[in-house]
């Protein structure tokens, strides 16, 4: 799988989402783009999950940072201890892409899809429904359910969201071997990236390749 935007960058796309759409959460957002489903921490303004939640979730990115392999569990711990203590938080639906992510790492698609999937049907967080989308499509691509992977995707994304979303997409017909639409799918989504001041070489090695390889067709 493909590296996510930096934490840099993922945090004012999600910030600038948030001040188009008129949000009234006064939210910081960090996602993290460090490796396989890698993504970082943000904290919503409702105090009323409780310092507890934030401390564990606190816990659980000072690990996350660490990127040991040996923290996964302890991690993996804490995501659950969230789910299970604070349903319905912002907090429980970040530790089910923190869940997700271990489990692609352990190359447990099956498991990543499964958590990314019901975080996808029941967050009401738009930006984490769009975030677990992607995530989902890409572990179907890595299960071969590429039919799938394109099913989840939508079809017109919020802008904010559209580099992750058409790049999965592109991996999809990429693995389907449509290779003309997939380097349409990276196009759109280098055109996304650059439009929201992103840079993405693993994305431009994908294009270009595409396009040796119809080069070399023709």
């Amino acid at each position: 799988m493909t590296e996510y935007r930096t934490d840099e960058e993922q945090a004012e796309i999600i910030k600038k989402w948030w001040s188009e759409n008129g949000t009234s959460l006064l939210a910081t957002i960090a996602v993290a783009a460090a490796g396989v489903f890698g993504w970082n921490f943000w904290q919503d303004h409702k105090q009323a999950e409780g310092e507890a939640a934030s401390a564990i979730y606190s816990q659980m990115l000072e690990l996350a940072a660490q990127q040991q392999n040996t923290d996964n569990v302890q991690i993996q711990n804490l995501a659950e201890q969230l789910q299970n203590d604070f349903a319905g938080s912002s907090y429980a639906d970040f530790a089910g892409l923190f869940i997700a992510r271990i489990a692609a790492e352990n190359g447990d698609y099956e498991a990543a899809a499964a958590e990314l999937t019901t975080l996808a049907a029941a967050t009401d967080q738009e930006p984490v429904r769009y975030l677990a989308q992607a995530r989902l499509a890409k572990a179907l691509v890595q299960l071969d359910k590429t039919q799938e992977a394109l099913d989840v995707l939508p079809a017109e994304p919020n802008a904010a969201f559209a580099p992750q979303i058409e790049e999965a997409r592109g991996d999809a017909l990429y693995r389907q071997g449509d290779l003309a639409d997939a380097r349409q799918a990276y196009l759109k989504a280098m055109e996304a990236a650059r439009a929201l001041g992103q840079m993405n070489p693993a994305l431009q090695e994908k294009i270009d390749s595409l396009a040796v390889a119809a080069a070399e067709d023709a």
